[in-house]
């Protein structure tokens, strides 16, 4: 590595703190390179990634393990790597997360986000999308066409990423820099990003970031026989309608809705209201956290969760704007809002502070 760092304090502070709380299982991370044969600014993207996840795993308190690989390897040929950089995450623990080119710009984020997850071994995705990812039976492979400067591709990226995770091995996901790997890019003709193929098939093409379970219904389309298709479609539903029941004590976030949500605050003494959306980044991060804290506050505090793209009777009423928001009702009253991701480290407190001097205790 050079002398002049890629991550600056403030963000290696952010890091630090978000590793030492999420990272649990060491994760393997395997770097491409070939800075012998690589010239120009190829070059200085390889060195870029190279410096990049050094720094990454200096913060990571030996839970992230780099391995250098060339790209004339036997690993390389084996792997089907071509091209400098290419990095693959969590290859050793049995997923399939690969980026061609340097994860930089916008990237980064989604890059580091994927890491934890892997080491959490928890993708983050929906109830109804794991349900529908069971039905998988034949190999996928999700090309995602991104570059730098692109706000939205980190989300669709991601997205793709916990799809892989989720499915340990039969979904594949390649994030492409479009401007590094300019013979892909006008195969599929890229004009703007982020843009999705899947299985090589032009047809599957889709560009801009996907919702999240019509997404895995067309992954679901190329991996699953069709008769399977129709069952976890079925599945699906019925597990919809058991997760918006108000059950005594759940041990998990209660699907609300704009039919049961005035129900549900007037059941529950103590109710924190995840409201969300399925393109929205920051609701992703935090949603691990909030079924976490269900499972461990069972009895004493219950957790929701509202789409509030789907019932607008509801974000209308309580004036959502923003999201990720807690909504904490406390005896059917409304009585805080905490608004934005956060580590569980921060947000905890600011929730359990509604159970003192509370018969919850």
């Amino acid at each position: 590595m050079n002398g002049e760092r890629i991550i600056d304090a403030e963000s290696r502070h952010y890091i630090l703190e978000r590793f030492k709380g999420e990272l649990k299982k060491p994760v393997t991370i395997d770097i491409f390179a070939n800075r012998l044969a690589t010239v120009g600014p190829a070059l200085e993207y390889t060195n870029f990634t190279l410096q990049f996840i050094h720094e990454l795993a200096e913060l990571a308190d030996g839970k992230i393990k780099v391995n250098e690989y060339s790209t004339i390897d036997a690993e390389a040929k084996e792997r089907d790597v071509k091209m400098s950089p290419t990095v693959h995450i969590g290859w050793d623990e049995g997923y399939l997360i690969e980026y061609m080119g340097a994860p930089a710009g916008y990237e980064a984020s989604a890059f580091i986000d994927t890491v934890i997850q892997v080491s959490q071994e928890k993708p983050g995705l929906s109830k109804t999308s794991e349900i529908l990812l069971k039905y998988l039976k034949k190999p996928v492979t999700v090309a995602c066409f991104v570059t730098p400067s692109c706000p939205y591709c980190p989300q669709q990226v991601l997205l793709d990423n916990r799809i892989a995770i989720a499915t340990n091995g039969f979904v594949k996901a390649i994030c492409v820099e479009a401007e590094e790997n300019m013979e892909l890019s006008n195969r599929w003709r890229v004009r703007s990003v982020p843009e999705q193929v899947i299985n090589d098939d032009p047809d599957s093409i889709t560009i801009g970031v996907q919702p999240e379970t019509s997404f895995v219904k067309q992954i679901l389309e190329y991996g699953a026989d069709p008769e399977d298709v129709k069952k976890a479609l079925r599945e699906m539903e019925e597990a919809m309608r058991e997760a918006a029941k108000l059950v005594d004590n759940p041990d998990h976030p209660v699907v609300l809705t704009d039919d049961n949500f005035e129900g549900a605050i007037k059941k529950y003494p103590l109710l924190i209201v995840d409201c969300w959306a399925e393109w929205c980044q920051p609701c992703k991060m935090i949603a691990p956290i909030v079924e976490e804290m269900a499972k461990d506050y069972q009895g004493k505090i219950t957790f929701g969760k509202l789409d509030t793209d789907n019932n607008p009777i509801t974000a209308n009423k309580y004036r959502i704007r923003s999201i990720p928001v807690l909504l904490i009702f406390k005896n059917g009253e409304l009585v805080n809002q905490i608004v934005g991701a956060m580590p569980r480290t921060r947000l905890e407190p600011q929730i359990v502070r509604y159970l003192e001097d509370s018969q919850l205790i």
